[in-house]
């Protein structure tokens, strides 16, 4: 007699068992477009994994209702999904598929973070793939890292091993974090505000070496104490950071702090760690230092502080640091000529003064030098204003304010700092320029009460245009739309002068969008 037949049932991928749980979360047919989408995949790899998932459900007694042009559904009871869930939350029964994305960042975490060699049948150990794709996978990590002043060694009885100064690898450690590799399509991190640094796989650690360890390195990365510090910093230097200044100064200080814990030091030239130590930012640069190593009981050496100063200089910011151009009077001198070059490229003579854009140049100009001549990374996406193709006056004269800062500071601006100035020569230009309107006509035909409050609300928004004529609807004529430089309506405008390019219809009360159009017709 035959001994009984144990059928092997089938293992869902992580990819399977998040589609599925959508399928069973949403009570409607969900479509292969929208899958793809959520889950950045072809509609190729959302049919092949449907077959595991349509498998897996028969298995368990249910089935998958396919309508082509509609989508999925699951016909299950509330009692049945919940069962359903609890089955999928098991993670002895699933396997983690990790996109090619996501497993060449996890590796080149796991590569920076490693002070001795590893050989490749360990590699293929913690990734579970095979020797041929780990090759594909190192050939790409070496060619970023190689970008990123790192090496990485890879010799025959010996392993894989990278090697740079700390400097380097530190900065490719915040940026493998940060998203901002060749290889970050399928990001493995999340930073807020609220949370700090956030590990998308968490959920999954155990099911694979790899993400393990990836998930007990990130958790003692303490981001949200490292925005406190950042906050506190702020208190003592008297000045704000841009949020998005935060966010980085919190991220590097963090993974600085992991660095140190773990035994590496950044080395600075001794001169310039003088020079830093003379400056206000020190005492500020080692408050941060001395917390976040009793936090971590490590040591701290002066290059590892002054690298927090340097960061601390190097960061955009709301508004200048007190003091700051007194420590740096090359800025003051640099920022006069900028003002009075600026405002005769515009032929505005009162656009020297402009003390919006005077603070936007030194709160731009001042920390991109400081990142060149200290040679540090700040985030492509924080960095790179959108630039308007009808705004060509304004990048000639950034780029002649960019010769100017090279000149007097040997730093060369990127083009994504080019750019900041641009918009931010645009907006002063909208602030300063003279309105030459003689006639704006306001028709209201609600009465005079609101044809007054439209006025009031005008004159407080747009101070600049003075000449507010009310005109009744009926003494609209040919002659007097023609006579006018802007009309503003209340009510649509009879049939005759509906086409004319200076009217604009706006609400009694001025609405935000009324404003915006308005602006716009301005500039």
């Amino acid at each position: 007699m035959f001994g009984s037949v144990h059928k092997v049932m089938i293992t869902l991928t992580t990819r399977q068992r998040d589609i599925l749980k959508v399928v069973l979360d949403a009570n409607r047919p969900v479509s292969s477009v929208e899958l793809a989408e959520m889950f950045n995949l072809s509609a190729r790899q959302v049919s092949y994994s449907m077959q595991g998932v349509k498998v897996w459900l028969q298995e368990h007694k249910q089935s998958l209702n396919v309508v082509p042009g509609v989508g999925f559904s699951i016909p299950a009871t509330p009692e049945q999904s919940k069962n359903l869930f609890q089955e999928l939350s098991a993670a002895s029964k699933v396997q983690i598929v990790l996109s090619v994305s996501q497993r060449q960042q996890l590796l080149t975490l796991f590569l920076l973070t490693q002070s001795q060699p590893f050989i490749l049948s360990q590699f293929e150990t913690l990734t579970q793939v095979s020797r041929m794709t780990l090759l594909k996978d190192l050939d790409l990590i070496e060619s970023w890292l190689k970008h990123e002043n790192v090496s990485l060694i890879r010799k025959p009885h010996y392993g894989i091993q990278v090697s740079g100064e700390e400097r380097d690898c530190l900065q490719a450690l915040a940026k493998v974090l940060w998203n901002e590799t060749p290889f970050s399509e399928d990001p493995i991190t999340e930073i807020t505000h609220a949370e700090g640094l956030v590990f998308n796989l968490r959920g999954d650690a155990a099911l694979l070496p790899l993400v393990e360890y990836a998930n007990q390195f990130l958790s003692k990365i303490n981001m949200r104490r490292a925005i406190g510090l950042v906050a506190k910093s702020e208190e003592q230097l008297g000045g704000r950071f841009t949020d998005d200044a935060v966010m980085h100064l919190a991220l590097v200080f963090a993974v600085l702090s992991r660095r140190v814990q773990s035994g590496y030091h950044l080395t600075v030239a001794e001169e310039l760690v003088n020079t830093l130590q003379a400056s206000t930012i020190w005492p500020v640069a080692a408050y941060v230092a001395r917390h976040l190593g009793r936090d971590t009981s490590s040591s701290w050496e002066a290059g590892d502080v002054a690298a927090v100063a340097m960061e601390m200089l190097a960061a955009p910011r709301n508004d200048i640091l007190p003091g700051e151009l007194e420590r740096d009077g090359d800025f003051s001198t640099l920022v006069e000529r900028l003002m009075i070059s600026i405002s005769e490229a515009f032929e505005i003579s009162k656009m020297k003064y402009d003390r919006t854009l005077q603070n936007g140049l030194l709160n731009n100009i001042v920390p991109a030098c400081y990142r060149q001549r200290y040679h540090l990374w700040f985030p492509r996406v924080l960095n790179a204003a959108s630039l308007p193709d009808q705004y060509e006056r304004e990048h000639t004269i950034a780029l002649q304010v960019a010769r100017m800062v090279q000149e007097h500071t040997g730093v060369d601006l990127p083009q994504s700092e080019i750019n900041n100035l641009v918009v931010l020569l645009r907006a002063a230009f909208i602030r300063n320029r003279t309105y030459r309107f003689d006639r704006i006509i306001v028709v209201c035909p609600s009465g005079m009460a609101t044809a007054q409050l439209l006025v009031a609300r005008l004159t407080a928004r747009f101070p600049y245009l003075i000449k507010l004529e009310v005109i009744s609807l009926r003494d609209l004529t040919p002659t007097l739309v023609a006579s006018a430089d802007l009309i503003l309506t209340t009510v649509p405008l009879p049939r005759q002068f509906a086409g004319s390019s200076n009217v604009i219809q706006v609400h009694p009360l001025l609405m935000p969008e009324d404003i915006e159009t308005i602006t716009k017709f301005l500039s």
